[in-house]
């Protein structure tokens, strides 16, 4: 009668594989080991070689490294031990494990690894499968294995759809990172340009305040040496009008005066004012033709003319019946 291991391996199924299944088993019967087989089936190391030893594969020689005291007579070989419902004319049953085997040599290679000693003969005969059984078990088998491919296959794509999203994930994220440093990158160039900028600005009007207080500056002089240098003259004419006052007799009373008034652009301004008239009348009349801040000097002696001197006559001032001031800038 055909063992399971024979039945597997006329079923197809390399020798290789269904000695690891009945081995996986425990001999536990056919149904078992096909079931391992499907289970096991992708396994990367299901064809490797076997590693025998004593009593352990299937219906194998005991390995060379054994001693040679017997002990391979009382290893167990494949098919000594059966299932339920595998018995023939010839198993036995031990009774002290319940385990059945398959006929009296299994029986006693079990009694001498085991030391059991107790035994029942078992009548049921179970038949063979049959070819038709056969086939039927071998489509059940590769139905199985389609299943279990289809569904190790639709794994696979779903690993691949999940390992696809976190790589685009991945790649957003990494674009996002990205553009936002790009993005810094671009706001700490427009601050330094507008920083430039700035700079540049205010490089320009610091040295425009330059050139305009150089002009000044020499505007102040030019105006220093020509009051200077008309000081002298009007002195001579004072001291001439005085001595010719003096020849002439007594003074003679003045109402009105004629002011010439030097604006610091270099045009005199002449205008007759009443001799009663008050400083303050010239300042108000000079705003018209002096813009901005200045106050007003005679020439000679140099004397600024303002606080108290605001409400003194122009006789009061001695610029009657004529007088010349220049303006200074404050």
């Amino acid at each position: 009668m055909a063992s399971d291991a024979d039945q597997l391996v006329e079923m197809g199924f390399p020798r290789n594989r269904v000695i690891k299944a009945m081995r996986a088993t425990k001999n536990a019967g056919l149904q078992p080991a096909m079931d391992w087989l499907v289970a096991h089936s992708e396994d990367a190391d299901i064809d490797d070689p076997i590693q025998e030893h004593v009593g352990g594969a299937l219906g194998a020689a005991s390995s060379s490294s054994a001693p040679a005291t017997g002990d391979e007579d009382s290893a167990e070989k494949e098919g000594d031990v059966i299932q339920d419902g595998e018995q023939t004319a010839q198993s036995l049953i031990c009774q002290d494990c319940q385990m059945i085997l398959r006929d009296a040599d299994a029986a006693q290679r079990h009694a001498m690894r085991t030391e059991h000693v107790n035994f029942a003969e078992s009548t049921t005969v179970i038949k063979p499968l049959t070819e038709e059984e056969k086939q039927a078990k071998l489509a059940e088998l590769k139905q199985r294995l389609a299943e279990k491919r289809a569904a190790k296959a639709q794994a696979e794509k779903e690993d691949q759809k999940m390992s696809e999203k976190i790589r685009r994930k991945a790649g957003q994220d990494l674009t996002e990172v990205k553009a936002r440093l790009e993005e810094k990158e671009m706001k700490k160039l427009v601050e330094a340009k507008k920083r430039e900028k700035e700079q540049d600005r205010l490089a320009k009007l610091a040295i425009k305040a330059r050139i305009e207080a150089d002009k000044a500056e020499r505007a102040r002089k030019k105006q220093e040496a020509t009051l200077g240098f008309q000081q002298a003259a009007e002195a001579a004419t004072a001291q001439a009008a005085a001595e010719a006052a003096a020849k002439a007799g007594p003074p003679k009373v003045y109402t009105e005066t004629r002011l010439q008034i030097r604006t610091t652009g270099g045009q005199p301004v002449v205008h007759t004012f009443q001799a009663t008239d008050k400083l303050s009348a010239v300042y108000d009349f000079m705003r018209q033709h002096q813009p901005g801040a200045f106050k007003l000097m005679t020439t000679f002696p140099r004397k600024v003319l303002d606080g108290a001197e605001m409400e003194k006559t122009l006789n009061e001032l001695q610029l009657v019946p004529s007088g010349t001031l220049a303006v200074t800038l404050n």
